[in-house]
């Protein structure tokens, strides 16, 4: 054992703890991205609110997606998307529209020249959702830059993870045309910003349908990977300071950075929802209904989350979050499960050969596994 190697590490650790518990004004939020511009870090940021009593309804947002065959030239995937709505704290079921939305996604690699693209086809589980990807939206290249690295190609597989970030939009802007009144709220998982190429296209349609009847469409990040201009986790630095002033309240910090990304229309905060929170999280507001709603309108729309964020079990995070990923959530069992059903269905012996083959391209690292344990 490298009992002593590992004692250094320890040591490195306990002097950067010491730094970080440093907190200091005039430290910055650290963007690389010239559209950002950050603001210092200072305690004047830290505002205190209250709860709110949750007079408007609020749904909660979440998707998931699963590999359940997959080659270099076919891909089968699952994705499922799930909403509740909340209306003074308890779940209704929705009047108008399915609350779960579930998709084969087939995905297959095109020559192209010298080049690949890949194509992904989605099979509704219901015909009665109405809701599809363009079919511009359906082609994306294996060397696009959102899916991939600059240096080798993305995996067929991204597919499934773009077929999702597009249908979480576009069923949001459903259950903002159909679900939700004036002053109600929409709560995503993740930031508002964009990522993959075409993303942006399904994003202005949820917002514009947000504006058009007075919807509140925000975000509530789990991660964050922000860095301040000290090398240190911006989450981190900003909890200690708003810790330090506001122990056991509800706060906010902003603001933060002004934002002139075209793929990221959003005003930003960082808020801790519960006294006893051992978390803060990044939360985005869509950035003209950050403007309508004004400092107290914020506020207000941050009471009525904190006031669905007190269960003992994650104290801090909406409890409407906690539900909407357990049900969007694809487990093992339910892969094999679809894909033994499948297999089982596909009776022509040609294409089994033909798909074992190409999964069997992939698979030598399971086989390399298996010889570990004999």
């Amino acid at each position: 054992m490298n009992i002593e190697i590992i004692k250094d590490i320890i040591n490195i650790i306990k002097s950067e703890q010491n730094y970080s518990c440093d907190v200091l004004d005039g430290e910055q939020p650290q963007f690389s991205d010239k559209r950002y511009s950050s603001f210092p870090i200072s305690k004047n940021n830290i505002r205190e609110f209250n709860l709110s009593n949750p007079s408007k309804k609020v749904t909660y947002i979440d998707g998931g997606n699963i590999e359940l065959l997959s080659s270099p030239s076919l891909y089968l995937g699952f994705v499922r998307i799930y909403f509740n709505i909340f209306n003074n704290n308890k779940i209704t079921p929705p009047r108008n529209i399915s609350q779960k939305y579930e998709f084969y996604v087939l995905g297959k690699a095109i020559g192209k020249g010298k080049d690949i693209d890949f194509y992904f086809k989605l099979f509704p589980f219901s015909k009665n959702y109405g809701i599809d990807i363009d079919e511009a939206d359906r082609t994306i290249n294996s060397h696009d830059s959102s899916i991939s690295n600059r240096s080798f190609r993305a995996e067929l597989g991204s597919v499934c993870g773009v077929a999702r970030r597009f249908l979480e939009w576009k069923i949001s802007e459903l259950i903002i045309q159909k679900e939700l009144e004036n002053g109600d709220i929409l709560v995503r998982d993740g930031s508002l910003q964009t990522a993959i190429t075409g993303e942006s296209n399904y994003s202005k349609k949820a917002y514009e349908a947000a504006t058009e009847k007075g919807i509140t469409f925000c975000g509530i990040a789990k991660r964050s990977r922000l860095y301040t201009s000290k090398g240190r986790s911006l989450p981190y630095a900003i909890r200690l300071l708003g810790n330090k002033i506001c122990s056991k309240k509800l706060w906010y910090y902003y603001p933060v950075v002004e934002i002139n990304h075209p793929d990221h229309n959003a005003e930003m905060y960082f808020v801790k929802f519960h006294p006893s929170s051992r978390y803060t999280f990044r939360f985005e507001i869509e950035k003209n209904r950050a403007k309508v709603l004004g400092r107290e309108g914020v506020e207000e729309v941050l009471g009525t989350i904190a006031s669905n964020s007190v269960d003992l079990r994650f104290p801090g995070y909406p409890y409407g979050l906690v539900d909407a990923d357990y049900i969007a959530r694809i487990r093992g069992d339910e892969k094999e499960t679809h894909k033994a059903l499948f297999l089982s269905l596909c009776d022509d012996e040609e294409i089994l050969k033909f798909i074992d083959e190409n999964i069997s391209v992939e698979d030598a690292h399971d086989v390399l596994d298996s010889l570990q344990w004999i």
